[in-house]
């Protein structure tokens, strides 16, 4: 997750917070305060759906519940886009637009959907220590691969003025079992858009906090400090170690929204919802990335990494993105200016490895393997 966030954050909002709680801890970390929300109204749709309406630093964050039996197959586009779910491809009679690409993302679309069950009843929370990202920070650059101290995993850079930028990406993975830590860890496995050509960055996925506290987040950050927000933590959406997840983030530039979608293949449940963002200030879409990281805190305003949880190995699979010029998912090694992102202890090919991502198997998948705590 990423980037330059002040030493405290402040959560401004119309009601009253909810106490300071903290996630267990096992007796090697220091446990993560996080700060529990009230949401500021709800919005009550005609068909029994509700818009609960946060307000974090002034800016409305939606936590979106469909109503029960609310089922993604049969329903109208308006609903999906509605509820923030992926959208429906395009189909005749049944079957996608003439290509095979396009049948396969249908049918690839309703195995997502056939698993929803429902979504539960909001609970937000906010980190109280603010986890940065890696942003714009310098790494070295190799032919087609990156160092980083804190990523591991793929990006595709279009480059920082190009006119095309990606609109959507997605991942499916297990959330992997860490099975040993050392002082305090913190992994996130994510996707994200933007975040390398300027600090502005919007993402989403899982993260681990010690070896055994799971649970789903989303992210945005700017160039500006005053409108990037701490990992807003969804206690609502239960996470374990084994569950399959599916991550589904895009940004309507038009429209200034920034959407989530987070499902639970395992259980069934799903977490959704949208943010009003100022594209100009917190949208790049130059860069769209799959990512195994370890988070950063700032003291001092002084960011310092977590150690790497022993995560064995995670499979990252369905790795796609969209551009503005078409909404055709291509998948990452089809994509221009990709990269493999290597963790090292320093950030160069002359520090330890901590994480190293395999090859892309079958355009949209690879592995990334745990080497090193720091």
């Amino acid at each position: 997750m990423k980037k330059f966030l002040s030493c405290i954050l402040a959560v401004a909002m119309c009601l009253a917070l909810m106490p300071t709680i903290s996630f267990a801890a096992t007796d090697d970390e220091t446990s993560v305060n996080i700060q529990e929300l009230e949401y500021d109204h709800v919005i009550d749709f005609p068909d029994g759906g509700k818009d609960y309406v946060y307000i974090i630093e002034g800016i409305e964050n939606h936590y979106l519940v469909p109503p029960e039996g609310f089922n993604p197959l049969t329903a109208t586009d308006e609903e999906l886009d509605r509820y923030c779910f992926p959208d429906r491809p395009n189909i005749v009679n049944g079957i996608s637009d003439d290509s095979m690409a396009q049948s396969t993302e249908y049918a690839e679309w309703v195995a997502l959907m056939e698993n929803y069950s429902g979504a539960p009843e909001p609970d937000l929370a906010v980190r109280i220590n603010p986890v940065v990202d890696e942003g714009s920070e310098p790494t070295t650059r190799a032919t087609s691969s990156r160092y980083s101290k804190i990523w591991s995993g793929y990006e595709s850079n279009l480059g920082a003025n190009s006119k095309s930028f990606y609109t959507q990406v997605q991942v499916d993975y297990k959330q992997p079992t860490i099975s040993a830590t050392s002082g305090s860890c913190l992994n996130s496995y994510w996707v994200g858009l933007g975040g390398r050509n300027t600090a502005k960055l919007v993402q989403a996925g899982t993260a681990t906090e010690g070896k055994s506290d799971h649970y789903a987040w989303y992210e945005y950050l700017s160039d500006y400090t005053g409108e990037t927000v701490a990992m807003q933590v969804i206690s609502s959406l239960p996470v374990k170690a084994g569950d399959k997840i599916h991550v589904y983030i895009a940004f309507q530039k038009a429209n200034n929204k920034f959407e989530y979608y987070i499902a639970n293949n395992t259980t069934g449940k799903s977490a959704s919802g949208y943010v009003n963002l100022q594209s100009s200030t917190q949208f790049d879409g130059t860069t769209a990335e799959w990512i195994v990281e370890r988070c950063s805190r700032v003291s001092g305003g002084v960011s310092t990494p977590y150690n790497l949880g022993k995560y064995g190995t995670a499979t990252m699979t369905n790795c796609k993105a969209t551009l503005n010029s078409s909404n055709t998912w291509y998948g990452a090694s089809d994509l221009s200016g990709l990269y493999k992102v290597t963790m090292t202890s320093n950030g160069k090919s002359s520090g330890t490895v901590l994480s190293s991502p395999g090859s892309i198997s079958s355009s949209d998948s690879f592995s990334c393997t745990w080497k090193a705590y720091k």
